[in-house]
């Protein structure tokens, strides 16, 4: 009865997260242009909400100093998969900035993994559930980048973050993990900005995460577990989230 009600939870979640997905367009246009490409493809995954100067570029920054960690920690990688892929943004940067011959990635939204076939080259490019990834083939660097907030719990989130750990072969780096130390600030804050915030975001829920979770999961799995504070003081998300490096 338990797993019953678990999946009934677990399939109103993802519905309602997946509604929004799937009216998000796929249709943009392609141009040459790298950072341009990178503008249309992060408004597809849902950052468009702020009309700052420099918004865009902030993120852009901040995944350069995302692959600059990982050349740090592991050097050089030569592949790299993503969990929850959305429209392909990362992917897209890292076959043209870092000229990485195997990416690969899913996404729940077959709306977005249409969009996603569009930028990126890449057979191994799917939609399903993140606890449905096969841990083969490897891949150097295994990311989900701001993804694990969307999962129904910490417990699924964990699960995931297993066959993530076991499909790399040097690195599994999550982003934007929303900390339950500041659970109730973030709650505050969004109540404050929009308007019956309960109301509009019923069944919308983000999942929150303790460190230790994460460091208990490095503990145990015997990796190196480095917590980092994001830098993107432009994005209002910034404050309430952490990212995890975990190193093989």
């Amino acid at each position: 009865m338990e797993d019953c009600e678990y999946n009934k939870e677990r399939g109103i979640r993802m519905n309602e997260w997946n509604k929004i997905w799937e009216n998000r367009t796929s249709d943009i246009s392609i141009s040459d242009d790298i950072f341009d490409m990178f503008c249309k493809l992060k408004k597809a995954d849902g950052f468009d909400t702020q009309d700052i100067d420099g918004y865009y570029e902030a993120f852009f920054e901040e995944w350069h100093k995302m692959t600059e960690r990982i050349e740090q920690n592991v050097g050089n990688i030569a592949s790299a998969y993503e969990v929850g892929c959305g429209s392909g943004v990362n992917l897209y940067l890292f076959q043209q900035l870092k000229k990485l011959g195997g990416v690969g990635g899913c996404d729940y939204s077959e709306a977005q993994i249409r969009l996603a076939h569009k930028v990126v080259k890449a057979e191994d490019l799917y939609c399903m559930e993140a606890d449905h990834i096969s841990t083969e083939p490897k891949y150097d660097l295994i990311l989900a980048d701001s993804v694990f907030q969307y999962f129904q719990n910490p417990e699924y989130g964990m699960r995931v973050l297993e066959k993530m750990w076991e499909k790399a072969n040097k690195i599994v780096v999550i982003t934007e993990i929303h900390d339950e130390e500041k659970k109730e600030e973030h709650l505050n804050f969004r109540r404050q900005c929009v308007e019956n915030y309960d109301e509009k975001y019923k069944g919308l829920d983000k999942t929150f995460y303790t460190k230790e979770m994460f460091q208990k999961f490095a503990e145990k799995m015997g990796a190196e577990c480095r917590i980092v504070e994001p830098g993107n003081e432009l994005y209002w998300n910034n404050k309430y989230v952490f990212d995890c490096y975990l190193i093989k």
